[in-house]
């Protein structure tokens, strides 16, 4: 894994002790009036830049839509600047391969310390930054370095809780045993801020977009039952019911159920980081902006000409159709399984996609094992986190994992979890279920999710080379394995 310039810089801190004082000095109290929050942390003194540039136009979206959900210290006081810092203290997470709660630590930290600013002028005797670092902690520029002190502090929260204990430790310990606070009581205040902050900026933290029905980056579990479409957002660690979210789609569940008109695909078409809802409608390709209000708008045509691309299973089918983000520009893509070749029509990001290109071959035994002499299926999932959706081969009992190579192509792959022969669908003879892959827990790395009979498991992308052991996330989906199964009521998606 090549590291990235924030955590080369970090890991090469030489760290020691120094008590942090979080509460204001007598030197330097709170501005009067809207620009501070006369609060502890949040001092009238000079800041820095965090980011390069300043904050971005983004930055100042983020911080109108947190000003509204925000419910401590920083109610009504986000700003572009303050985005622009814990943008900076996400990205040092995110490059250094850490899960989010090492973000909603630090950043539950910062709010504390500094209000999330950069303070350039010496607080507390010598503190000074974002986490108000004693001069013990390296130097002024380093310590001014909004990376450099985000991989200092968690360089030290690593230490104190080694064997990834600071995973299930209370955020607010973590802080205090980290900065040793005379007011270690004000961190746990702050958690549930911190994680809408993280949860706000996490996919534009780096320059790869995540994305959910809900825009929080963790994948939501789409249910189309019957006519409905409903939606359980995904909370990391199970699903959340949002209710019934569009109706009448009833005749899309696939060109194989009787009076079938098409199928339901979801992907974020305009770039937005909130899923949309794509539905192949005969020989259109329409789709369904997410409104970000739980429903979707009215749809628009963005490609003709697909009749017989439902699936080779259907007569005349040619092959079938998959959308994913190919060239990991935020903008879903169309790619197009016909017979042994596998083309992508890359988004024009203004109302359609292009005419295509080749980007694999060898693949026509691929489209199912309900087809004759099926070998297996392909999905497209992003397996090692760089936001190029990869080519996901299920063969048999084996999952291969072929690489996006970010220039035109798939590299020759790796075998990542064998032993799913009977989750190719409850079509085939001895099926017990089917695979999806998609981002669970908002890491960045997409996760096998496995329905098995009525239970829906996810096994985590380990993001060093497979999945690990899994865990019962949502159960009583017995019938949603398809309409085309005996008392099928719909289907799931993970999106």
């Amino acid at each position: 894994m090549t590291l990235g310039n924030s955590f080369k810089r970090g890991i090469t801190a030489a760290l020691a002790g120094g008590l942090l004082i979080t509460g204001m000095s007598t030197a330097a109290q709170a501005a009067p009036g809207p620009a501070q929050p006369a609060d502890y942390g949040i001092l009238a003194i000079s800041n820095t830049a965090c980011t390069v540039g300043g904050p971005t136009g983004n930055d100042g979206s983020l911080a109108d839509a947190l000003n509204g959900v925000l419910t401590a210290k920083l109610d009504g006081y986000m700003t572009a600047y303050r985005v622009s810092c814990a943008r900076e203290i996400v990205e040092a997470v995110r490059e250094r391969g850490l899960a989010r709660r090492a973000a909603v630590i630090a950043v539950d930290t910062a709010i504390v310390e500094t209000g999330l600013q950069n303070h350039d002028v010496e607080v507390d005797h010598d503190s000074l930054g974002l986490f108000q670092q004693r001069a013990s902690w390296g130097s002024v520029a380093n310590r001014l370095d909004p990376a450099w002190a985000t991989n200092a502090f968690l360089t030290k929260m690593i230490d104190k809780y080694p064997n990834n204990a600071w995973q299930s430790a209370p955020v607010g310990e973590v802080a205090q045993t980290v900065q040793v606070s005379a007011y270690p009581d004000r961190y746990a205040v702050e958690v549930g801020d911190a994680t809408k902050i993280v949860d706000a900026v996490w996919d534009h933290a780096v320059d790869r977009p995540f994305d959910s029905f809900t825009g929080d980056a963790k994948t939501d579990l789409v249910i189309h039952n019957g006519t409905d479409v409903g939606v359980r957002k995904g909370t990391g660690s199970g699903f959340s019911d949002l209710g019934v979210v569009t109706s009448g789609w009833g005749r899309f569940h696939g060109m194989k159920v009787a009076n079938g008109m098409g199928r339901l695909f979801y992907g974020d078409f305009n770039g937005d980081h909130y899923t949309d809802m794509i539905v192949h409608s005969g020989t259109d390709v329409s789709v369904r902006l997410n409104n970000k209000s739980n429903a979707f708008g009215g749809g628009t045509v963005a490609s003709s000409g697909w009749g017989r691309f439902h699936g080779m299973d259907v007569a005349d089918g040619l092959g079938r159709l998959y959308f994913a983000d190919y060239n990991a520009d935020g903008y879903t893509d169309m790619v197009v399984h016909q017979g042994s070749d596998v083309f992508v029509r890359l988004n024009t990001t203004n109302g359609g996609f292009d005419g295509g290109r080749l980007v694999t071959s060898g693949w026509g035994r691929f489209h199912g094992m309900q087809v004759a002499d099926g070998l297996g299926r392909l999905y497209f999932a992003d397996y090692n986190g760089d936001g190029f959706d990869d080519l996901i081969v299920h063969q048999g009992t084996e999952v291969w994992a072929r690489l996006n190579t970010t220039n035109g192509g798939f590299d020759g792959g790796r075998l990542v979890t064998s032993g799913w022969g009977r989750f190719h669908g409850m079509q085939v003879t001895d099926g017990l279920g089917r695979l999806y892959f998609a981002d669970y827990n908002g890491d960045g790395f997409d996760d096998m999710a496995v329905h098995q009979g009525s239970d829906v498991f996810v096994r985590l992308n380990t993001t060093n080379g497979g999945f690990d052991g899994g865990r019962l996330v949502t159960s009583g989906w017995g019938r949603f394995h398809g309409m085309d199964v005996a008392n099928g009521l719909g289907r799931l998606h993970l999106a």
